[in-house]
């Protein structure tokens, strides 16, 4: 069965020429459709079911934001609170209450892009959860299932399964409707492809508006290890030794398309999982791609070959025209990085050493420009460690140095400060004596504030306010941090200590457990858990205002903080008040409980007396008191060296 299904994924959907393809079904299908009656029986409708309040958590009246923990075998859902201590939503108390050891997940968990729903992994699939109360809204099967990635408005979902030993069977990539999955109550998935062709790790992308699914199919994507190795034993050269541009029948790829030994772009439209017309995007060398964030543009790059150099090409759907090229040249490494709002893209180049050291240039490109402008920023021979855009802003932050030294973060801007001009600008630097020990830069969702982070055995955060040019807080000498995320508002952020799940080993169970900071860096809850694993905040759906209206916001925040502080005053009065009524209840139990039982011990009195021979325990009669006074005098002093 395996040996068929691997020979359909290979010649199904093969293009003999632009209008005709072979068409390949298998003898199960055939056998079944034979049998299919020849009368023509409707089936009863179905009702449509919906899930009501999945974005509730949107209209809390004090404007919270949530996070999901999974420690020990608890899986919790949490609001942050302003004032520390976070409350509970709900841990699972419906699956604990249906008993024989039943929890709620006992595997990793994930939230959807938008913050719809929360996937939780089984060993038979994974299942859907939302609402108010977190009620169960779908499950969708897929044995050995590893990993899932939500599309960007959580209509679709697609998971991945990878064979853990030998026998286990290929793993599978499926694409799930997720919305008519749980509107009929029925596993809706629209296709299926063998990972083989395309590798572990080479993960299939969503355009912004989910309109199309895509990957990327070369040598390097489908085994890096293996093809870096043999581009070295080449001389560097971006294909591999003996790699001509061909087509070889061997490589006819699970979407009916034969495989470019060199590269390809596969891109699927959604929900019908076509090729889109019929045949993907040469990509020559492929060795890595992204969508645009905002916009049905996708770029990749892919190096030098022979004579041909290496390149940096934005092609836009669905004309898949190119749109814009850049030729880079002696090229070792790229890596591209998309501004959030997609007006941005850099292209960050690592070139080949020369006199012993490497040059970085930043290629930047303007997507809204007419004709996409492009600039470039050509950095001291010095290794780029991190590269972050602002978002929703026209800045972007650098570290770079090199590792037996501090690291120098230097702050860009893609428009001039004073003139406004779209003139790349330096607006300054961090460097000596200011160097930061740092190996981690993080802006906030709001920009303006960024974490210069030292992610190591002794840790250290940095809150730095880029507009003032001045450091808010630094915290020093925190134990190992190995997740440092914003939530959606900005407001918090949160370090955490996590633990492989399955590892009991000691290394990995010190200190575990998660901080939460305000954007000032102040300390509002370090909560412990010795068996921690994740920590994530709840997505925020994209918001409603425009560029113009959120400006204008920020702009009145001042009018609006009178009125913040005195919410938040009264929220933390409310609690102080809950926790002295809490206080004086016990109290007052307590002092019920005192006086009950004084009462029955009263009652038994003459009995106690008689028992113990008429002898009173509490008559103060029965007891002589002495009053001792005693003066003491240390040893040495000169009225007792006389006496």
């Amino acid at each position: 069965r395996d040996s068929a299904e691997k020979a359909i994924a290979a010649t199904n959907n093969w293009n003999f020429d632009k209008a005709h393809a072979l068409k390949v079904n298998s003898y199960v299908d055939l056998v079944r459709t034979m049998a299919h009656p020849e009368t023509y029986t409707p089936q009863p409708a179905r009702p449509l079911t919906t899930v009501p309040g999945l974005y509730a958590w949107l209209k809390d009246a004090q404007f919270r934001d949530q996070f999901v923990v999974r420690h020990g075998r608890d899986t919790e859902v949490f609001w942050a609170e302003a004032g520390g201590t976070p409350e509970l939503v709900y841990g699972g108390e419906r699956e604990k209450a249906a008993g024989q050891g039943r929890f709620w997940c006992d595997q990793y968990v994930a939230w959807s892009k938008t913050g719809a729903y929360l996937l939780t992994y089984h060993r038979q699939g994974v299942a859907l959860w939302g609402g108010p109360n977190f009620e169960k809204v779908a499950r969708l099967a897929h044995h050995g299932v590893a990993l899932a990635h939500f599309s960007n408005t959580d209509r679709y979902l697609v998971t991945y399964s990878y064979p853990q030993v030998p026998g286990d069977g290929p793993g599978h990539v499926v694409v799930w409707d997720v919305e008519r999955s749980i509107s009929v109550q029925q596993q809706v998935a629209l296709r299926s492809w063998p990972v083989e062709p395309y590798g572990k790790g080479n993960y299939f992308k969503w355009s912004h508006d989910d309109k199309y699914i895509a990957v990327g199919k070369s040598a390097y994507l489908r085994n890096p290890q293996a093809a870096q190795a043999a581009m070295d034993e080449s001389g560097g050269g971006g294909g591999l030794p003996g790699h001509q541009k061909q087509v070889s029948m061997g490589g006819v790829g699970g979407d009916g398309v034969m495989d470019d030994v060199e590269g390809q772009i596969s891109v699927f439209e959604v929900p019908s999982m076509e090729l889109l017309d019929r045949k993907s995007i040469r990509a020559e060398g492929l060795r890595g791609w992204d969508w645009c964030p905002k916009s049905n543009l996708l770029a990749y790059w892919a190096p030098e070959k022979q004579q041909q150099p290496a390149r940096v090409v934005l092609v836009e759907l669905p004309s898949k025209k190119e749109v814009r090229r850049k030729p880079l040249f002696h090229v070792e490494d790229c890596a591209l990085t998309w501004q959030n709002e997609g007006e941005y893209l850099c292209a960050k180049v690592t070139h080949k050493k020369r006199q012993s050291k490497k040059k970085v240039s930043l290629e930047l490109f303007r997507i809204k420009e007419a004709g996409i402008a492009l600039e470039m920023v050509e950095l001291d021979p010095t290794p780029v460690q991190d590269f972050a855009w602002e978002p929703a802003g026209h800045r972007f932050a650098l570290l770079h140095g090199e590792d037996a030294h501090p690291f120098t973060v230097s702050f860009y801007s893609m428009l001039q400060p004073v003139t406004g001009q779209k003139e790349v600008t330096l607006l300054h630097r961090l460097e000596s004596p200011k160097a930061r020990t740092v190996n981690k830069l993080l802006w906030s969702p709001n920009g303006s504030i960024i974490v210069l982070a030292n992610l190591t055995e002794g840790s250290t955060l940095e809150f730095y306010d880029v507009d003032t040019q001045s450091s808010l807080a630094k915290r020093d000498d925190l134990s190992r941090i190995d997740y440092l995320k914003w939530d959606p508002s900005g407001r918090y952020l949160t370090d955490a200590i996590q633990q492989p799940m399955g590892n009991s080993y000691y290394k990995y169970s010190y200190d575990n457990g998660f901080r939460v900071w305000t954007f000032q860096g102040t300390l509002i809850a370090h909560i412990e858990k010795p068996q921690f694993y994740m920590f994530q905040w709840r997505p925020r759906p994209p918001s409603l205002l425009t560029a113009e209206q959120q400006r204008k916001v920020k702009k009145d925040l001042r009018k609006y903080e009178r009125r913040f502080d005195k919410e938040d005053r009264e929220k933390e009065m409310n609690k102080k008040r809950e926790e002295w009524r809490r206080k004086g209840a016990r109290r007052a139990e307590f002092r019920s409980f005192y006086a009950r039982r004084r009462e029955e011990m009263m009652a038994r009195k003459e009995e106690l007396i008689a028992l113990q021979k008429g002898y009173d325990d509490e008559d103060p009669d029965n007891y002589e008191v002495r009053v001792v006074t005693r003066r003491m005098v240390p040893l040495g002093e000169p009225e007792m060296a006389g006496q």
